[in-house]
């Protein structure tokens, strides 16, 4: 299980602070095509100098980036309990690391996602 607790930890940290390059790529056309000094050209500005902070410092790209969702298929005989422990493990660690937000969810209910 430690090997999937940090394998579970580096993808959380890679989905949260790293967008693909096609992603990149197209955003960087699409603020490209906005007209200088409009809202939108703005808005494509601080996205795209988000996604370059969030990667130079392994940070969260936005404070709201979503729900991690996993969905996990598992052959029969593994520990699906376990598992979905490491999951809420991982992500409380992210968390503590500061490479994803905090869950409101986990927030608002006083619990972390590893006693949830």
């Amino acid at each position: 299980m430690e090997f999937l607790a940090g394998s579970l930890l580096e993808l959380i940290t890679q989905t949260s602070t790293n967008l693909p390059p096609d992603v990149r790529a197209a955003m960087a056309i699409a603020a490209g095509s906005e007209t200088p000094g409009t809202q939108s050209s703005q808005a494509l500005d601080i996205i795209l100098s988000n996604v370059d902070m969030a990667t130079d410092d392994t940070g969260p790209i936005c404070q709201d980036t979503g729900m991690p969702t996993f969905v996990i298929h598992t052959p029969v005989g593994v520990n699906q309990i376990r598992f979905k422990k490491a999951i809420l493990d991982a992500i409380a660690e992210a968390t503590r690391l500061g490479k994803c937000a905090p869950i409101p969810w986990t927030l608002s209910r006083g619990r972390t996602a590893a006693t949830t």
